[in-house]
């Protein structure tokens, strides 16, 4: 799986740009809530997330994408479970 980590404040067209390419290429990727499964974007764009953080497991994990935006990137740097993925991807070269 294909996790786009989603934070309040996330840059909208970096997430869901990526995750649209990604659908149509027929790829596992899910959105990734980080604190909750409803994100508000960086310019007020309110995303329903695949599954919340909590429910990331690094079994199925094949890569990590972290959009920018403000304040979206500060609280993705918050979050120990993007900690956790970012490591695991980092071990395993993906």
């Amino acid at each position: 799986m294909i996790a786009v980590f989603l934070a309040q404040g996330f840059e909208e067209i970096e997430a869901l740009a990526v995750v649209d390419v990604l659908r149509r290429a027929e790829l596992p990727v899910k959105t990734v809530g980080v604190g909750g499964k409803e994100i508000t974007g960086a310019h007020g764009i309110c995303v329903k997330a695949d599954m919340e953080e909590k429910e990331v497991s690094t079994d199925e994990l094949e890569a990590v994408v972290l959009p920018g935006g403000m304040p979206g990137t500060l609280n993705l740097e918050a979050s120990e479970a993007v900690k956790d993925a970012l490591n695991w991807c980092a071990e395993q070269h993906c």
